[in-house]
């Protein structure tokens, strides 16, 4: 009888110590999560831009003007995520001009080679999402660091709100650059859904407001310290006709499809994108891109 009893008593402390395992388990914080992805895409076309600089700049990637790419660019990155809400990632592709010589060339103007010394946009991004109800937020920033690069790099702002399958952001420039000038706010609608067999639908409306003037856009050579002409507009490297800048308009209509092949962790990815204007208030090109992913 008192054998028994011990037995009983050693069973029951073993049952007790796997429970009491088991709800440590459980009480134990979710761990944060990695992923990261490899991408090839047709172009890289950045918020819908295909002429950044117009009017009578310049166009094409000769010229250092968008798309960023005009042929095959690869694409990297990698993203952390922590159950507190917190997040942080990284972005990285490669650019078919060079922001080194574009750079360069505000203070040189006989600078007419824009594809030596090509660049590489580095994104280092972070912040925070959280929820209020049925309502999701995000507050977070975006730092631009370029390879290859002069008077490019950038903090831009991020803040978002959503709800169901909308997302409603605004991204602020910090700082004057050859690409932007500080205060330049890019606002965009999103909407994601997915489909039947495993496809994923999203769309993104997009919409640009701007200030007008800057160190390297607007209608004053900053480096001559000379006001443009009359209906010329100064573009990083002089006073160049056609137009003067708006004051913010339509950017751009993204529609895509995405969806994976089978379990090889590739992800092939349609988008269409109506273009809108630029800050020049010049008609961009509308665009159809093709991608192939490779997440892990």
């Amino acid at each position: 009888m008192f054998y028994r009893k011990i037995v009983v008593t050693a069973v029951s402390i073993a049952c007790l110590s796997q429970m009491n395992a088991v709800l440590a388990e459980d009480a134990a914080p979710p761990a944060p999560s990695w992923t990261g992805h490899v991408d090839l895409v047709s172009r890289y076309v950045l918020r819908g831009i295909t002429e950044t600089y117009g009017p009578g700049a310049p166009l094409g990637n000769v010229g250092a003007d968008a798309p960023e790419s005009d042929r095959a660019a690869l694409q990297w990155g990698a993203d952390w995520s922590d159950p507190s809400g917190f997040y942080a990632g990284y972005f990285g592709s490669t650019i078919n001009y060079s922001y080194r010589r574009l750079g360069e060339s505000y203070g040189n103007r006989n600078i007419a080679d824009f594809q030596s010394k090509k660049s590489v946009e580095n994104d280092l991004y972070g912040g925070y999402n959280g929820k209020a109800g049925d309502f999701s937020y995000s507050v977070g920033a975006t730092g631009y660091v370029y390879i290859n690069g002069k008077s490019s790099n950038a903090l831009e702002t991020k803040l978002s709100v959503g709800y169901g399958d909308f997302t409603l952001g605004a991204q602020t420039l910090l700082n004057d650059v050859v690409w932007g000038n500080k205060g330049d706010t890019y606002w965009t609608l999103n909407f994601a859904h997915p489909l039947p067999a495993g496809i994923n639908f999203t769309a993104s409306l997009g919409y640009y407001t701007y200030h007008k003037e800057g160190k390297f856009m607007g209608t004053r050579d900053t480096a001559l310290g000379v006001a443009c002409p009359a209906g010329q507009s100064f573009i990083v490297n002089g006073c160049l006709p056609g137009g003067a800048p708006i004051s913010g308009g339509f950017r751009h209509l993204i529609v895509g499809v995405a969806q994976p092949i089978g379990e090889t962790g590739l992800t092939w990815g349609l988008q269409g994108i109506l273009g809108g204007d630029n800050r020049y208030g010049v008609r961009q090109k509308n665009q159809l891109l093709a991608t192939l992913s490779y997440g892990f």
